[in-house]
């Protein structure tokens, strides 16, 4: 484990995430996250790409069932996918010493995104792994000590 961290504070949920995809144009993301914010919905983590004229966006809200029925309302097709949200503390080797317990347990890691604040103490990131739950469940045994879970 890296210098430093076997302290950690490490919190775990599982969660949802929406996804859709649409056509890549300047303000595509703007249009969306718009939808959203008018509501009064937060988003707590997203995610986007774009491939040749497509735009993948992924995210994870404070009421996913709300931003789901606004975009599907505006004729976006909303697929959703079990994710595991992440809080760790942020500072070097903490997201390493998660990742190293998730690797010796075997468990292959799809997809990672998240961020932090420059002077923010606790990093978010959105995890999806071959098996959501043993990872989450490993991640509580793993740093539940430290982490007053």
């Amino acid at each position: 484990m890296p210098k430093g961290v076997h302290n950690i504070m490490v919190s775990v949920e599982l969660d949802r995430q929406l996804m859709i995809s649409v056509d890549d144009h300047v303000g595509t993301l703007a249009e969306v996250t718009s939808m959203i914010s008018a509501s009064g919905i937060n988003m707590i983590a997203i995610c986007a790409y774009a491939i040749n004229k497509t735009v993948a966006i992924m995210f994870v809200t404070e009421d996913n069932n709300a931003a789901r029925k606004i975009l599907e309302e505006q004729g976006y097709n909303v697929s959703e996918e079990e994710v595991i949200l992440l809080s760790v503390e942020n500072k070097p080797g903490a997201l390493q010493a998660v990742t190293n317990k998730i690797a010796e347990a075997g468990i292959n890691l799809k997809l990672i995104y998240g961020s932090v604040a420059k002077e923010g103490k606790v990093s978010r990131i959105v995890l999806i792994s071959e098996n959501n739950m043993d990872v989450m469940m490993m991640i509580k045994m793993e740093f539940g000590r430290s982490s007053g879970q």
